[in-house]
């Protein structure tokens, strides 16, 4: 039997909701938490996947949970590139932090909240390393930190993939981004090679989520309304691409009139800020006043 792929975000968040256990172990490898610190155990606060949200696309499938501290984290599985991610990461982060306190709560009851968000793509494709912690620090002073009460790990699982290949040795955090990358193509025999207890649990799992017929259906729904939502992006990028060059042959067309005409041409900048119908009015006034005075000199 093949294995879904756990970094379907379906999946991804089946898997993790579903044991606590194992998304304990998967949060304290990414935090790198001493002994004394590390998390004893979380609760999920939204476990249940609606139905609706399987075929909704533009959703995030992500997972909520609190440890005995009261401390927050949202884990997600973002497995397509946008150019909104960095501000939606930060809304959802917000929200969160936000949504602790009720009209005129003390701030001091305000727990931290640290997103934990798996990529499927490389964001930073111009640096080397794989993880990424943001916090609020200065800029100049790096060490000075205004609070830790909201950060981001980012974690960028190709490139992982490529640095591990040139020299990059498996064990902790990385032993969790193999599985992520390789559990729905492993077989039993390639299992013993994890000294992670907490992911041969994992595997355990993902083997009876895959034997689940309902899950394997729903799965392939998922995999059907991202691979629409993929595909909407993509003509709609092309529909862009042409709306620029449309407007780029206007805005052209738009200053060699006026400089025929001897108008003061306008900044290309001022120009761009226009919409196709109005570049297309214009157009059309300047090339009329520069027919009349062709006729006229006729």
């Amino acid at each position: 039997m093949k294995l879904l792929n756990p970094k379907l975000d379906f999946v991804f968040k089946k898997l993790l909701a579903g044991d606590t256990g194992i998304l304990t172990d998967l949060l304290n490898s990414v935090l790198k938490l001493p002994k004394t610190r590390r998390i004893g155990s979380v609760t999920v606060k939204n476990p249940i996947i609606l139905p609706e949200e399987i075929t909704q696309k533009y959703i995030v499938l992500d997972i909520l949970a609190t440890d005995k501290s009261g401390k927050n984290y949202e884990i997600e599985m973002q497995i397509r590139s946008y150019e909104s991610y960095p501000k939606r990461a930060l809304f959802y982060l917000s929200r969160i932090y936000a949504g602790q306190l009720d009209a005129g709560e003390d701030y001091e009851k305000l727990k931290p909240v640290i997103g934990i968000h798996f990529l499927d793509y490389e964001m930073f494709a111009d640096t080397k390393d794989f993880y990424f912690r943001f916090a609020m620090r200065d800029v100049r002073y790096p060490e000075l930190r205004l609070t830790e009460d909201m950060t981001l790990h980012i974690v960028e699982l190709p490139k992982f993939e490529r640095i591990r290949k040139t020299g990059q040795k498996k064990g902790g955090l990385g032993e969790w981004l193999h599985f992520f990358n390789h559990a729905h193509e492993e077989d039993k025999t390639m299992r013993t090679a994890y000294k992670n207890p907490a992911i041969h649990k994992a595997f355990d799992a993902l083997e009876n989520l895959s034997a689940d017929e309902t899950v394997r259906h729903l799965a392939r729904v998922r995999e059907d309304a991202l691979r629409n939502e993929r595909s909407e992006l993509f003509y709609a990028e092309k529909r862009g691409e042409k709306r620029g060059e449309k407007r780029g042959e206007y805005i052209g067309k738009i200053n060699l009139v006026q400089q025929l005409l001897k108008h003061p041409v306008t900044p290309k900048k001022v120009l761009t800020g226009k919409s196709l119908k109005d570049l297309g009015i214009i157009l059309k006034q300047l090339e009329a006043e520069l027919k009349a005075g062709i006729v006229m000199q006729g």
